[in-house]
Order: structure tokens, then sequence, then C-alpha cells
């Protein structure tokens, strides 16, 4: 086999081939060869099927053709080593007429990964945001804790503004054509006044009430309220007091630490040091996360790289595909009657989904440059030892947590894509300069709150 560049234009690579005549004889006849052992034609028996019966029931072209096929993944695998093309799909092919006897020559068009360059990581400066955790932030959140494993005591009194109310509620909507309202049921709740989901209405009216009372509160509903039903009408609710209870905080014991930490925890001092250590490390994890997405961004913003319009226009097909079903997984309709709904037409929707496939596009390829140029792979090795993590972690038997990945080649292919991506993101963290700082450039100063689970 010879094969000649023809030309280049973007990422689109023209390569002639011709195969001498020995070497397309000899797939020809496999095929021929293969098709007399397997083939039921009437009047014959397999393994003495005459050419001439086999070309007529099959074609003389298609014949051709199959045999070209077979030849191709060897052929393409050379091209690739002979001209280090880096081949993104099955090429197109432009065959010359066939003589047996004679070379056959053909033109691939073949669509390789376009070039990318990429920035120096060395000019890249990324702020890293020191972490701390104050003897106040420790204050509140042990606050919280002893909140959350706090018990209740029914209490004979007027509600205050850190207890838990128990009562029975009649919701009425009026309607925004003047008609009749909409009547609940009576329904039993539990309100606890010191959650900020509480509406500041139904807190105020409850205020300074006994057990055994009944408030009347109405309000408006935002207009932008997550509850389409709701939005922008007015509500009504009826509450009946059956009774106010006060929160019992627990002790600071080795029981409530063991509770919070599940750990052996003695003194308050202890787990006050304890919870600091968990704090710190659960921001700075978050804070790296920040920092590794921070540099990727920079660094696919700064690469140079002309996206193909047939790349393009397959992502879009695929950004498309994935926002149809995702919105038909989550509201049960078709895109186009979703987009009715939020009021956004069609070509709205091709201008954000052309973007996002554009973004999506462009952190691909250059990701990819990353890892071809630093020689990123993931081992055997590596995958098992993930595949023992998370079965650690989601308390599963390894043999069955293996089974599940080896049987599943999308899941393992996700795993391991998962693999390198955390890869490549060390060695841009590895590359570009991490600057630590007290603020953030352009920001207010950052305050250490965190969520609870952090300590956890």
């Amino acid at each position: 086999m010879r094969t000649e560049l023809l030309g280049q234009e973007k990422n689109i690579v023209r390569v002639k081939v011709e195969f001498e005549a020995e070497e397309f004889m000899t797939s020809l006849n496999g095929i021929l060869r293969n098709i007399t052992q397997k083939a039921n034609i009437p009047g014959f028996r397999k393994g003495r099927i005459p050419r001439n019966i086999i070309e007529m029931r099959f074609g003389k072209e298609n014949l051709y053709k199959e045999a070209l096929e077979e030849m191709f993944p060897e052929a393409l695998k050379q091209i690739s080593e002979d001209y280090a093309l880096d081949i993104m799909d099955t090429p197109s092919l432009k065959i010359d007429d066939i003589h047996e006897g004679k070379p056959v020559t053909c033109e691939m068009v073949i669509e390789v990964v376009p070039e990318v360059e990429l920035p120096e990581f060395g000019d890249i400066e990324i702020e890293k945001l020191r972490q701390e955790v104050t003897d106040e932030t420790l204050d509140t959140m042990t606050a919280e804790f002893r909140k959350r494993l706090s018990t209740l005591k029914s209490v004979d009194r007027a509600v205050t503004e850190n207890d838990v109310v128990s009562g029975t509620f009649i919701t009425r909507i009026q309607s925004t054509d003047g008609g009749e309202a909409s009547v609940s049921e009576p329904q039993p709740s539990d309100i606890d006044l010191e959650e900020p989901s509480v509406r500041l209405e139904i807190r105020n009216a409850l205020l300074g009430k006994s057990k055994g009372d009944e408030v009347h509160t109405e309000f408006d509903i935002e207009d932008n309220h997550s509850d389409t039903t709701l939005a922008g009408k007015r509500i009504c609710y009826e509450i009946k007091i059956n009774d106010v209870s006060e929160k019992v905080l627990p002790d600071m014991n080795p029981e409530f630490f063991k509770k919070v930490m599940d750990a052996d925890i003695d003194t308050v001092t202890d787990f006050r040091q304890e919870m600091k250590k968990r704090m710190l490390e659960h921001q700075e994890r978050e804070e790296m996360a920040r920092v590794s997405e921070k540099a990727i961004e920079i660094v696919v913003d700064r690469s140079k790289l002309d996206v193909p319009d047939s790349l393009m226009e397959r992502q879009l097909s695929y950004v498309k595909e994935q926002d149809a079903a995702d919105v038909e997984r989550r509201h049960k309709i078709s895109m186009e009657n979703y987009l009715s709904q939020i009021s956004v037409d069609m070509n709205q929707y091709e201008q954000v989904a052309r973007e996002k496939a554009t973004a999506s596009l462009r952190r691909m390829l250059v990701m990819g440059e990353i890892s071809k140029k630093f020689g990123v792979d993931v081992k055997k090795e590596e995958l098992e030892a993930e595949i023992s993590r998370l079965a650690t972690i989601y308390g599963m038997e390894r043999a069955k947590m293996r089974a599940h990945y080896y049987k599943n080649e999308a899941h393992m292919s996700r795993l391991s894509n998962a693999l390198r991506y955390d890869k490549i993101s060390k060695i841009i963290l590895d590359n570009v300069v991490v600057k630590l700082v007290d603020k953030l450039s352009g920001e207010a100063p950052a305050g250490n709150e965190t969520a609870k689970e952090s300590a956890e």
C-alpha cells in the first residue's frame, strides 16, 4: 500500500491511497470464500458456489466495496502513524474504477482533531483564598448542632421567636380573576420560628399568641415565586395554635460529641479543635475545587483554536438532544412546549444552545490537547483503586462494585474519564502560579460561613 498526502484545510485532510493488486485480490478472495461457505443459495452446496452466481446474487460492486472495507482499518492505522494524524471520525471515500489485476486507488477525506495552541501555564496566576475558622464561627456551628439535636418541651406561655408552634392550618388562595377562592382542608403542621424559611408575616402573626388562640394572616405571593400556581396570588392562613414547645438543648458532654463527630471526644476544647480541623479541611477542598475550575477556565479561554463547523454542528445536535431529554425527564413535556411555557422562542434557545456547545467543545479539545502533550493515561491499577475507594464509600462489596463497572462499558468510560480529568486538572494546577490571598481581587472580604456538614 502506498499513500500520498494531497492537502489539508483546517481539520480536513485528503489522502490518496493505492492498494497493490495482490493486496486487493487477497481481500476479495477472502470475501468470496466467506460467502461460499455461509450463503444459502438454492441449487448450490455451501463451499461450491461459482463466483459468477455470487456476483449475480450480491453484485460485483458490492463485493469490491466489501473487500476494500476489510482493508481500511489497517490502512487507516498506517496513515495515522505515517502522518501523525489524530483521527476523529470514520473517513469518507472516493473510489476510482476497479479493475482486477491492477492497483486500486481511492481518496480518503479524514477529519482530524483541530490544532490547539495552549497558553504558557506559567503566565497564569490564580488567587487562592486563605482559609480560616474563627471562634465566632465555632460558636455558631456549635449552637447549630445543639439546636439540631434538641428535644421539644411543651410550655404554657406565649409564643417566642425560638419556639416551635404546632397548629392546624386552613389555607385560602384568592383567584386572580375575582372568582371564588380555593380553600384547603385543615392541615396539621409544626412551625419552627427560628427557621429562615418561615415567612415574616406568619412569624409575626404567631409571636405573643398562646395555646388555643386562633390567628389570621394574609399576604401577596411574589410574582417570581418558584411555585407558579401561587405566584402573584394573595394567600390567607387561618391557624389554630394547638401547642407551644421550647427547645431543650443537649449538654456539651461526650455523648453529644459522639453524635456530632462520630468520634470519642471528652472535653469541649477537644471538640472545638476537631470541629475546626474538619471545617478547615472541608473549606480547603472547596477552595481548591474553585481554584482548579478557575485555572481550567483561563487555560481554555487563552488557548487558540479554530473550531470546525462540522464538529460544531455535531456538538450542537448533542446539546439539543441532551436538553430535550432533560426537559422530558423533569417536566414530561417536549422542548417546544417547555420553551413556550418559559416565554423563550426557538431562535433564543438556538443561540444559548450554540454558546453552550461552543464552550463545551473548546473545553473538550483543550483538555484533550493537554492530555496528549503530557501523556496522560489512566492505568488499570488506578481504575481498580478508584473502584475500591467507591466500594468503601458506598458500603458495597468490592467484588460487586467491580462487576458493576466491568459489565457496563459506559460506566467504566465515565469512571476513566473522571480520573483522566482529575489528572489534567492537577497538571494545570502544578504549572500555573497559585497566589495565597486574604481577599480575592474585586470581591468583598469572604466570610467563614460553611455548610454544617463540613464539620461532620
